[in-house]
């Protein structure tokens, strides 16, 4: 990298946290152009100290091996949580070249049967933490390219679970209100291990449309949507009625409209201001 080069690697080097909100303000093939040349030893304490989800991704155009050797440089839960946000058959490549304890590890806290929560959760649903300012959270969440649903997760620095941000809060919220001041700190995360019955009883369903789910050391996994526990539900006890209250077509209407009506508010956002942090760049 060149010395005027504002991610050069004294910049790197001396300002991870620094160098960590430039990289996330990025796009994500942007951000991992810069970073290919950069050594392991230097790029992991960056990612370390990005938001997990644009790390993700960063890491998505990142050579394979390269990956493999990010993640094994990083503490478990950092990795843990950047190896759920990677595609299936990636993640799959990179359990193969990860040391074999680490590997043997990460692999067990992604298996559960198929009665039990962590079974349905999807692992791709955007968290951040809680000292992101809306305005921040929003010049992200536009970087994305496939559907994430109506609420995300807010999370701490050791990954635990704090609580859920709505995206029609998130939007209606002030520019510099912090995720901490706009989530919803009393929705309770589902147990990986907790049986989809016994999920299907929580009251936090009347708030939300997905809950977040946890390991047992209380880390952050994904989330399990309404829609897809009545699915769940339906597909294990063949002629059963879902027991959340409501018919499974009236929960799966206004989940879809939930998630619509956030789209939108958010595309009617991104008209009104330019996304944080990508000066001159078009969407």
């Amino acid at each position: 990298m060149r010395p005027h080069n504002p991610l050069s690697l004294d910049f790197l080097t001396s300002k991870p946290d620094a160098a960590a909100q430039v990289l996330q303000s990025l796009a994500a093939d942007q951000a991992a152009r810069y970073l290919e040349a950069v050594p392991v030893r230097i790029l992991a304490p960056i990612l370390e100290r990005t938001e997990v989800w644009p790390a993700a991704r960063i890491l998505d155009q990142l050579p394979l091996e390269q990956n493999g050797a990010v993640f094994a440089r990083l503490p478990y839960q950092t990795a843990a949580a950047l190896l759920r946000l990677q595609q299936p058959s990636r993640r799959e490549a990179l359990l193969g070249m990860l040391p074999s304890q680490l590997a043997r590890a990460l692999s067990r806290s992604l298996a559960y049967p198929d009665s039990a929560v962590g079974a349905w959760m999807d692992m791709s649903t955007p968290c951040f933490h809680p000292e992101l300012p809306a305005r921040e959270c929003l010049a992200l969440l536009r970087k994305a390219t496939t559907p994430f649903g109506g609420d995300l997760m807010v999370v701490d620095q050791g990954h635990r679970v704090l609580g859920i941000v709505s995206l029609d809060r998130l939007v209606s919220g002030a520019d510099n209100a912090s995720l901490a001041t706009l989530m919803d700190a009393g929705a309770a995360p589902l147990p990986a291990e907790m049986s989809l019955e016994m999920a299907a009883r929580r009251p936090d369903w009347h708030r939300h449309g997905a809950l977040p789910v946890r390991h047992a050391n209380g880390t952050y996994l994904g989330t399990l949507s309404r829609a897809t526990l009545h699915g769940a539900l339906a597909r294990r006890r063949p002629g059963a009625s879902p027991t959340l209250g409501d018919s499974l077509s009236a929960h799966l209407a206004r989940a879809m409209a939930s998630t619509l009506r956030g789209f939108l508010v958010l595309t009617a956002s991104a008209h009104r201001q330019p996304p944080a942090g990508e000066p001159g760049r078009g969407r």
